[in-house]
């Protein structure tokens, strides 16, 4: 750390002058790469224009010797009178003079006015060339001078053949040699820049520097020959082989006519402006160097105060991260936009969570708070956007490994630079232990409620039973009364007589029972008819309610089964169930009762309804003095779990949310084998 702000100037500074090399190199790259793609669509351009200028003239030629091939033979023995060319169709700008000859070489016609009367070729190099080649392709000669006139032009040849394939004369035609570089005559050229037609025995026929036009150079042996040689249509970077000047050149051959095209521009022109950009390159990663210096030197000196700050930062935030894992706090944010939950490496610890899945959606948040905790969540964001200020709320979670913990959740609203709310942050902390010490502080007051309603309850049976006994009794003696007189008004008498001394009988029996749960009793189990069970259940919960409209339905998914249960703890817990199932729903009420076969020779009776659902925990609903109802005492279901169990049971709740609850319990199965 000490040298490190050394360290990283020195690197810095190595980056920018690496920087610096590599910008200019990657220019002056851009710029040659650049220069030779112009100078290669240029040279292909002078191509295509000298080679339609040779078209041209070898158009012509063809004409001329169509024209005059009947005036070649006639004119084979003797001399012949010089005719005048004069056709519109041969007033080209760049033909200067057209003339024909015959195979004795004398000129028969020509363009030039006055012609002259006597000129024979037969002893020109370029007449010779005819007669050895019988090929009729455009011959290029070297630059000459005019035979009227001083000035130089090229001479263009084309032999011309008869019928029978022998030689009848020639066509020659003369132009000037500026005009095969006429094409750049309105191109802004640097005075560097170089275009030349040249022969392939190495006598220039044309060339242009800039402005300045010349020809019939001698290039023999000398580097454009050499390469033209090595690669006809290639470019290579070199001196000019007339001034020395290093250029990169590009060339393009013409094999039909024995001539080569090239183009050049200067390598100083081309790295011109980079060189001059190089320059600033320079001087800016001089000055940043420098920068670059003074900053490391000022980190030097801030170094060592940093440094204490840095040491006392971590030292807060040090006691800061005990304190959180004493007191089992953890932080989070909630981003509104992504809908995503961020946590601190503290919080997936408690979560049981890796700390690298610390983002997590509402539906990962969902699985470990459920319905009720996504509900109080987004309660507590609401009363955020709409109040702003700290919410409040507590949750219960069912970690991963099936720990269920308390949660009490604070959080605030964090807000935009509009005042819109972007999401909330707080803290969770773990309150299981508090929540563990005030439900043991519960379960002690419940005790002594349980002891005093056991003596209550003992009281009641006792002292129902009494009149109880005295009501069955009255009952008998009139039913004995109306049973010896013969009126049949006294038969229906006598069947409802006979039916309440059952209910009687049937309330004696549960006050025994309670007798005999608050004591030592023990549940009266028997074989029964589950089915007849149900239906009597169902029967007594529709006489006790007639004004609620209840509809109770019951549904067997097996045949009538005979268990081993006590009845009377049946119909008590279904009549509990059934009430719940009532109190829970709010227009229509209907439930259901289904019968079904479980594992382990069991049989499971379910109770369905379509109310609301619980708000607690499975463990809470069925915990004794635990109620959601106003004024109830909440021991319905403790009790029915209490019976159950008794009889070698279970119940649970297999579902409970927005669209109704399920309770379920089992009994044990008859088995003939046992």
């Amino acid at each position: 750390m000490k040298w490190g702000p050394a360290v990283a100037s020195i690197g810095i500074v190595l980056l920018v002058w690496i920087f610096v090399f590599s910008q200019v190199r990657y220019e002056e790259r851009q710029a040659i790469n650049a220069a030779v793609r112009t100078n290669i669509h240029r040279v292909i351009a002078f191509e295509q224009y000298v080679r339609r200028t040779l078209e041209g003239a070898e158009l012509a030629g063809t004409f001329i010797s169509e024209q005059y091939a009947p005036s070649l033979e006639l004119a084979s023995s003797t001399r012949p009178a010089v005719l005048t060319i004069d056709d519109a169709a041969l007033r080209a700008p760049g033909l200067s003079e057209i003339s024909v000859f015959n195979r004795a070489g004398d000129l028969i016609a020509t363009t030039v006015a006055p012609p002259p009367q006597s000129l024979n070729v037969y002893e020109a190099d370029f007449f010779r060339q005819h007669l050895s080649n019988n090929s009729t392709t455009l011959f290029v000669s070297h630059p000459s001078r005019s035979n009227g006139s001083e000035e130089w032009l090229l001479l263009l040849t084309r032999r011309v053949n008869l019928a029978d394939g022998s030689m009848g004369g020639i066509v020659s035609i003369r132009i000037l040699p500026k005009e095969l570089t006429s094409f750049l005559q309105n191109a802004e050229l640097n005075t560097t820049d170089l275009v030349s037609v040249i022969n392939l025995d190495g006598i220039t026929l044309a060339r242009r520097e800039g402005n300045a036009l010349s020809f019939g150079e001698d290039l023999q042996g000398t580097l454009v020959m050499q390469m033209q040689e090595k690669n006809p249509y290639g470019t290579y970077l070199g001196p000019s082989s007339l001034d020395g000047l290093v250029r990169y050149f590009s060339h393009r051959r013409l094999p039909q006519y024995g001539i080569f095209v090239t183009s050049g521009v200067s390598a100083d022109e081309v790295l011109g402006p980079v060189r001059s950009r190089a320059i600033g390159y320079y001087l800016g990663g001089a000055l940043i160097s420098l920068a670059t210096m003074v900053a490391a030197w000022l980190t030097f000196v801030l170094g060592r105060r940093r440094k204490s700050h840095e040491t006392e930062i971590m030292a807060a935030n040090s006691r800061l991260r005990n304190a959180q894992q004493i007191a089992k706090l953890g932080d989070w944010r909630y981003d509104l936009q992504r809908e995503e939950f961020v946590w601190s490496e503290d919080l997936c610890t408690m979560y049981e969570r890796p700390s690298a899945e610390n983002r997590l959606s509402r539906m990962d948040l969902s699985q470990l708070v459920g319905p009720h905790g996504i509900a109080a969540f987004q309660a507590a964001l609401e009363q955020c956007r709409t109040f702003g200020g700290q919410q409040e709320f507590e949750l219960a979670v069912r970690l991963p490994s099936g720990a269920i913990t308390h949660r009490h959740v604070v959080a605030i609203a964090d807000f935009g630079a509009a005042g819109e709310v972007l999401g909330m942050h707080g803290t969770d902390q773990d309150i299981t232990p508090g929540k563990l010490l005030e439900s043991l502080r519960q379960q002690v007051g419940l005790l002594s409620k349980l002891d005093a309603l056991k003596a209550v309850a003992a009281t009641i049976a006792h002292e129902l039973s009494q009149p109880l006994t005295a009501a069955s009794n009255y009952l008998s003696g009139s039913m004995r009364i109306l049973t010896g007189r013969s009126d049949p008004a006294n038969e229906i008498l006598v069947e409802a007589l006979t039916a309440v001394r059952e209910q009687l009988y049937r309330a004696g029996e549960i006050i025994r029972r309670v007798r005999n749960q608050i004591g030592s009793g023990q549940p009266q189990i028997q074989l029964i008819s589950l089915a007849a069970v149900i239906r009597s259940a169902i029967t007594q919960f529709e006489a006790a309610n007639p004004g609620s409209k209840v509809s109770v339905e019951s549904k067997h998914d097996i045949e009538t089964e005979v268990v081993l249960a006590d009845p009377i703890q049946i119909q008590q817990i279904l009549g509990n169930l059934f009430r719940n199932a009532l109190e829970a729903s709010f227009v229509a009420p209907k439930i259901s009762v289904s019968v079904r076969r479980g594992k382990g020779g069991l049989v499971e009776v379910c109770v369905h309804d379509e109310g609301p659902g619980f708000p607690a925990t499975e463990l809470e609903v069925l915990s004794s003095f635990s109620t959601s109802k106003a004024g109830g005492l909440g021991i319905g279901l403790a009790i029915s779990r209490t019976l159950i169990e008794g009889m070698g049971g279970k119940i649970w709740v297999e579902q409970t949310g927005p669209s109704g609850t399920t309770i379920c319990f089992s009994v044990p199965k008859h088995d003939d084998r046992a």
